[in-house]
């Protein structure tokens, strides 16, 4: 009996056991090294986002910028103390200023095929006069006199350099303004945890002063990431608190609460869990949906609970059951929109919904649980208004608000808005650069293509940073080698020779002149990192990159072999078109909702229905304040989705005292999981706390005032 005994007591909290087997599977499987803090973590699958990817492991966006105000002795010292402690940081290298010397023999070389020589010059040329002009130069000069030994006549045009840095002091400064020193990080740094390590180092060593500014693109990930980990786990804990207390003042019962918070929380672990092997990142938007929309599944407990279902040891309830079936249904076709996140969203909450249900279905009452009573005199104490009404008010507001709705197709909007980095970038962008120009990716199927898509950008925007147009094509090097033949270079270079013996020169010293007999260039991955280009080999193309201005964003759509990396613009027409889908996914799950409340509740349709409709009036009403994005919408159909579920409940047939109790905890508990979120400074769980508040008051209204049918108790 003893023996017996003991395991009943242990078989009353089986759920903890549960929940202790479920940790155990998810450290030892290690599932949430998944979760991801990255916005691409919820961008659309696509070849758009996979460029993305490939583009960050470019070294250009792997810079850091420190700048000192000032041009004086203190701010030098400053700099070039800062620059000791920054390299002495593992993976971060100082830019020397030394040229890359492959690059400029390659320049040298090859002078006369990348640019022009002016024919006029030929034709007017008089070498004797030139050679006097050099050695008067030469003679009065106080400093040395350079001469390109490549092209002692300057028969070539010079090419334009725009920027905004000059050299001081030995040392790379922003014109009139301050000190600049530019780092360079490893190649093989790229995952978040190494830029995270560097981001720290960094500030460690920077004093808190106005004067000096550090930023790299890096920078974004670590302090976005930061900034959601922090917002994420401060909405986790003040939801758990407001979840405990609650359960702890609405059951009183020890022992129902400790096995109801294990099955919600192996809940959400199981999801996790299973997720981790279906998604290769979850977005931690989703871990934090998944705590709220646990509160959701609250409700299958609570209505067995008052019902006294376990107890009683009755099997599961027919109207919850109902409920289950709607609410993972509506996730279930919703699942289907080509959206990471709305997948990730789905998968996640039906699997943790189903899991609670069939424990509270059909553990629990295994269990047996002692059902404490509470007052409900609160639940009839205000006046009722008719369902027609209601309906009428609602469709009042509807047809208000769908002429006031616009949506925001911005993903970044969704995204942490980081103002310090954001000004940061702006001065850096500023001084750095004499034009507003931002990156665009540029992708061909051969290198020689890519040399050629970047000369072709280069001539339509000559103050754009176009780093392969200094390459010279196959094509290029025959058309300009006949034109080279053409203008008897070498009878030129032999006059010069002979000529300048009289004038004093050396013999050889003008044995590099006008030499352009090199062999036709050819470019490898491995030749152009030689010369210091960035090339990537993506699945069967090169990719590179071009800085253009950012104002002809819309001019360049034109170009077939430029993706715009900017995430707006990239999945601007991808989410227009995600609209389209999740107001078609969104009008199915409507039509099953309606099903299953015909199902369930025939003969009082007008009161299940003022479930659905009022709640759509107010949330679409929002439109007033705010651009809907895609997860106002997506929540809007989730809530039709839950809302059903108290609309059946309200007009069961079977409703009773208890049924109310039941109803109102169940609201408190989701509220208490959703509202929460309004206090979030991620605009995406804000946009999903919004909604859903919104649902659950009109959802507690209706509760309130609605009169339900002759028999409602």
């Amino acid at each position: 009996m003893k023996i017996g005994s003991r395991l009943k007591k242990l078989a009353d909290f089986i759920a903890l056991f549960i929940l202790s087997f479920l940790i155990a599977l998810v450290f030892h499987f290690d599932s949430f090294k998944t979760i991801s803090t990255s916005l691409d973590s919820i961008l659309p699958q696509s070849e758009q986002k996979e460029l993305l990817k490939k583009f960050n492991e470019f070294q250009s966006i792997k810079k850091i910028f420190l700048y000192v105000k000032g041009l004086n002795k203190e701010s030098l010292e400053s700099i070039k103390a800062l620059e000791k402690k920054f390299v002495s940081i593992d993976g971060v290298s100082l830019e020397k200023l030394q040229t890359n010397e492959a690059l400029q023999e390659y320049k040298n070389s090859y002078l006369f095929y990348r640019q022009n020589i002016d024919p006029t010059k030929i034709n007017v040329l008089d070498i004797s006069e030139e050679l006097s002009q050099l050695k008067s130069n030469l003679l009065s000069s106080d400093f040395s006199y350079f001469i390109n030994p490549y092209d002692p006549l300057n028969l070539t045009e010079k090419e334009s350099v725009s920027h905004n840095f000059s050299i001081k002091n030995n040392h790379l400064i922003v014109k009139e303004l301050g000190y600049l020193s530019i780092f360079t990080l490893d190649s093989s740094i790229n995952s978040l945890l190494q830029y995270e390590e560097i981001y720290t180092s960094i500030q460690k060593n920077i004093p808190n002063a106005e004067h000096i500014k550090v930023f790299s693109p890096i920078f974004y990930f670590v302090e976005n990431s930061l900034i959601i980990k922090d917002d994420v786990n401060r909405i986790i804990i003040l939801s758990t608190i407001i979840l405990l207390l609650l359960y702890i003042f609405i059951l009183k019962n020890i022992k129902l609460l400790i096995n109801t918070l294990s099955t919600l929380a192996s809940s959400v672990l199981l999801a996790l869990f299973i997720s981790s092997f279906i998604f290769e990142e979850l977005s931690v938007f989703v871990l934090v949906f998944g705590i709220s929309i646990s509160t959701v599944a609250i409700d299958y407990m609570f209505h067995h609970y008052v019902h006294q279902y376990y107890e009683i040891r009755k099997p599961f309830n027919k109207e919850v059951l109902f409920g289950l079936l709607t609410t993972v249904g509506a996730f279930f076709i919703i699942s289907f929109i080509d959206f990471e996140l709305i997948k990730q969203l789905c998968y996640f909450t039906i699997i943790s919904l189903l899991f609670s249900y069939i424990q509270f279905a059909f553990l629990y009452p295994k269990i047996g649980f002692t059902y404490i009573e509470l007052d409900s005199s609160f639940f009839k104490s205000f006046p009722r208004l008719r369902p027609w009404f209601i309906m009428a008010v609602s469709l009042i507001l509807i047809m208000f608000s769908l002429n006031t709705i616009e949506f925001d197709s911005n993903l970044k909007h969704l995204d942490v808005e980081n103002k310090k980095l954001n000004t940061l970038q702006e001065f850096f962008n500023t001084h750095l650069t004499s034009q507003n120009n931002t990156p665009f990716l540029i992708k061909a199927a051969s290198i020689e293509n890519l040399i050629l898509y970047s000369k072709q950008l280069k001539k339509e925007f000559p103050n754009a940073y176009t780093p392969l147009a200094t390459l010279i094509t196959s094509k290029e090097y025959l058309e300009k080698k006949e034109h080279l033949d053409a203008l008897n270079l070498k009878k030129i270079k032999k006059k010069l020779q002979e000529e300048s013996l009289a004038f004093g020169f050396k013999q050889n010293f003008f044995d590099h002149a006008y030499g352009y007999e090199v062999k036709e260039p050819i470019y490898t991955l491995d030749a152009l990192q030689t010369l210091g280009f960035e090339v990537l080999l993506y699945k069967d193309q090169f990719i590179s990159y071009v800085n253009l201005p950012k104002e002809e964003a819309e001019a360049l759509k034109k170009y077939e072999f430029i993706e715009n990396l900017s995430i707006k613009e990239m999945f601007e027409k991808t989410l227009l078109s995600m609209k389209n889908d999740l107001l078609l996914y969104g009008g199915i799950t409507v039509v099953f909702i309606l099903f299953m409340m015909l199902l369930n509740s025939r003969k009082n349709l007008l009161t299940c229905l003022a479930f659905i409709v009022f709640p759509f009036s107010l949330i679409v009403s929002l439109s007033f304040l705010t651009a809907f994005n895609i997860l106002h919408l997506f929540m809007l159909f989730i809530i039709l989705a839950i809302s059903i579920d108290f609309g059946i409940y309200s007009s069961s047939e079977n409703k009773n005292a208890n049924t109310n109790k039941a109803i109102y905890y169940s609201l408190l508990s989701t509220f208490a999981g959703f509202g929460v979120l309004v206090f979030s400074e991620i605009n995406a769980l804000y946009s999903i706390g919004i909604v859903a508040s919104t649902g659950i008051v009109a959802i507690a209204f209706l509760l309130t005032f609605l009169k339900g049918p002759s028999y409602d108790a």
